[in-house]
């Protein structure tokens, strides 16, 4: 506001400084409200050219009206700095009412914000007094924490303790326990290491039994065909093919496909005849063997 009023106060000693320089200008018998009528010209009564008083008349005339015009002009002039002027200084008035008027509303608007800052500081303080208090209800919960903690731990420690002791005498008994069941094992596996000895050995002897029976078996079938077989005309010596034989558990054949032929037909046939001429043929009495001869291949060759 101090700003404003300063601006105004040399504004308005600028301008009467102006108006007092404009008065002192002006003729001191020059009048701003009255202008003065010429004085008349007193002729003297004597004879005179008419037409050089008539020019003389003019001209002071011509003086006269000029004269009265520049007056005119300069109060016209001066009416209007007035006016000018007076309308500058309303304005400076109406700027410093406005600037007081905006002093005012920030000095108010100040005022409720310092008092919005009050507030804001006093709710800020009640907070703080709030998680003071807060913070210290939750060191007593800590601290009531830490002793329930502290007393929980002993009591595990005394119970591990206990439970240590306890594991160790079961550990013992285990231990005690386990070597008998060690003994009681090893005896176990010494006696089923000697049953596993004597399958084996059982084992060895079925299976040599089954393999001979097996040749044996393979052996009567390849007799029974050749000695079935017929040799065609015109079939050379040294021929064999492979034929696939389906049985029965009775031997007789159930299928009888060549496999691998011996490049004549003939002998292919006569061969295929001959099989299903010995049926049925002499098979394994023992299931077990004769699971070989459920589906088998012969190389039929009767030369050899």
């Amino acid at each position: 506001m101090s700003k404003y009023f300063l601006s105004f106060l040399m504004a308005l000693t600028l301008h009467l400084s102006i108006i007092a320089l404009f008065m002192f200008s002006i003729p001191a018998d020059t009048s701003l409200a009255i202008v003065k009528k010429p004085e008349p010209v007193i002729i003297e009564a004597t004879i005179l050219d008419e037409s050089a008083v008539t020019a003389k008349a003019n001209e002071l005339k011509q003086r006269q009206e000029k004269k009265k015009r520049l007056q005119q002009k300069q109060q016209q002039d001066y009416a209007s700095q007035l006016a000018a002027e007076k309308q500058q200084l309303q304005q400076l008035k109406n700027k410093r009412l406005q600037a007081e008027k905006a002093a005012k509303e920030q000095a108010v608007q100040h005022k409720k914000a310092a008092q919005k800052e009050q507030q804001k500081l006093q709710t800020i303080k009640q907070k703080l007094a709030v998680e003071k208090k807060k913070q210290q209800e939750i060191v007593k919960q800590r601290q009531a924490v830490e002793k329930k903690r502290k007393a929980q731990a002993k009591r595990v420690a005394e119970e591990k303790r206990k439970a240590e002791i306890a594991k160790q005498e079961a550990f013992k008994k285990q231990k005690i326990a386990a070597e008998k069941k060690q003994k009681a094992q090893a005896e176990k596996l010494r006696l089923e290491a000697a049953r596993q000895v004597e399958l084996n050995k059982q084992r060895a002897e079925n299976a040599r039994i089954a393999a001979k029976a097996s040749a044996d078996a393979a052996a009567l079938i390849k007799r029974k065909v050749t000695q079935n077989w017929n040799r065609p005309d015109s079939v050379p010596k040294n021929l064999k093919c492979k034929i696939r034989i389906g049985l029965i558990a009775s031997g007789d054949v159930m299928s009888v496909v060549i496999v691998e032929s011996s490049g004549n037909p003939l002998f292919d046939d006569s061969a295929e005849r001959a099989v299903r001429k010995a049926s049925p043929l002499p098979v394994p009495k023992d299931p077990r063997v004769f699971k070989q001869f459920r589906s088998f291949s012969l190389e039929f060759s009767p030369d050899k």
